[in-house]
């Protein structure tokens, strides 16, 4: 079984270093109380939405999934708790209001 963060660099087509540093840049708008989908938190997923887009197309309602796995998937989930409580959610919440507000 692959370590959970190298597992979640390989399905966004990055290394594990940099989907490591994206988590953290995260982690720490979580811990300053940033709302997902304010101007920081939505420039961190932008770019990671930008990154996934560089490999394929992705619609709204497959980074929705990708956002709703970061929870849902164990491994997923637990290399975001890792770096941070709360980070999975996070991430999904951000990716929801990413989509919805630039996808849709």
């Amino acid at each position: 079984m692959a370590w959970p963060i190298a597992e979640v660099a390989r399905m966004s087509g990055v290394t594990a270093r940099k989907c490591t540093a994206q988590m953290i840049r995260l982690a720490e708008l979580l811990a300053a109380g940033t709302p997902a989908d304010a101007v920081p938190a939505q420039a961190e997923i932008d770019a990671q939405y930008r990154a996934l887009a560089e490999l394929r197309a992705v619609s709204a309602q497959e980074y929705r999934a990708i956002g709703r796995a970061c929870v849902d998937n164990e491994q997923w989930r637990a290399a975001y708790e890792t770096i941070a409580p709360g980070l999975a959610e996070y991430q999904r919440d951000a990716i929801e209001a990413y989509a919805a507000t630039r996808l849709s």
